[in-house]
C-alpha cells in the first residue's frame, strides 16, 4: 500500500502535498465566505460597523455634543 496519503508514508514531497492541499482548501473555503459576509454588508450595516469602531477605538461619539442642546 503505497499512496501518497497514507500519514506514516512522507518523504520529502508528503508534506508539501499536505501543505498545498491545505492552502487550496483554505483559500477555497475563504473565498466562499468572504463572499458571503460580501453580500450581506449592505450600507447602513457599514455605517453602524464604523460607527462601532469608533466608538470602540476612541472616537467623539459618546461625548455630548452641546452645540444640538441649544
Amino acid at each position: 500500500m503505497s499512496s501518497k496519503w497514507v500519514p506514516g508514508d512522507q518523504g520529502s514531497r508528503g508534506g508539501s502535498v499536505f501543505f498545498v492541499a491545505g492552502m487550496v482548501l483554505g483559500s477555497a473555503c475563504g473565498l466562499v465566505l468572504g463572499s458571503a459576509l460580501g453580500f450581506e454588508l449592505r450600507p447602513d450595516r457599514v455605517r453602524a460597523i464604523k460607527k462601532a469602531v469608533r466608538r470602540v477605538f476612541g472616537g467623539r461619539d459618546d461625548e455630548p455634543r452641546f452645540d444640538l442642546m441649544v
